[in-house]
Order: C-alpha cells, then structure tokens, then sequence
C-alpha cells in the first residue's frame, strides 16, 4: 500500500483536474477528497493534509480559482473550480499519462 501512495502523491494535481472537470461543478477539499477516494474504490487515501496545500498550490499556478459559497452570516465554503489552463494542464497530462502507461505496459510485456 506503501508503494501505491508514492505513485498517487505525483499524481494528485492530475486527479484532481480530472475530478473538477468530470463533476461540471464546483466542489470544497473535503468534498473532493472523499470523491476520490470513492474513485479508487478505496485503494487510495486523500487526507485533508494532502489536498489543501495541493488545492492552494493549484490555485497559486491557476489551475483552479476558488470562491466562497454560500451567504454572509451563514456556514461558508471555499469551492474549487479549474480555469481555462487548469483544462489545457489536464489535456496536456492525460496525453502524457497514456503515453507512459502504453510505455510501461509494452516494456512489462502487458501488451503487444
């Protein structure tokens, strides 16, 4: 499991545009942590650890904007939703990402 979570931090930023995207909607930390955990069917935990500085990281290099949600006075959330070059990175990566993994697999012998 160990091994699984080394592959997964060089992959966060990735899983997260990926994420933001597929929903069309935007989503808090907590939120997007939990849907990614629900993605991997368990095989990958997101501590809020990990996702916050990610997602304040993301937001630094304008992959993401954020915005409060919610109404003066009540419970506010801070959502995430990517911006135009948030989507460029991510179609940019995906290529990469299916570049590599047609790699190893030949390399393993996985595939012809």
């Amino acid at each position: 499991m160990e091994n699984l979570d080394q592959m997964r931090k060089g992959t966060t930023t990735l899983a997260i545009l990926k994420l933001l995207i597929d929903s069309g909607e935007p989503m808090h930390g907590y939120q997007i942590a939990r849907a990614l955990e629900l993605r991997s069917q368990g095989s990958f935990q997101f501590k809020e650890g990990l996702i916050y500085p990610r997602l304040h990281q993301m937001e630094r290099d304008g992959l993401v904007r954020s915005e409060w949600e919610g109404k003066r006075g009540t419970r506010r959330r801070k959502v995430y939703v990517p911006t135009a070059e948030g989507k460029r990175r991510l179609a940019a990566e995906l290529e990469q990402w299916q570049a590599f993994s047609l790699s190893m697999e030949r390399l393993l012998g996985l595939s012809e």
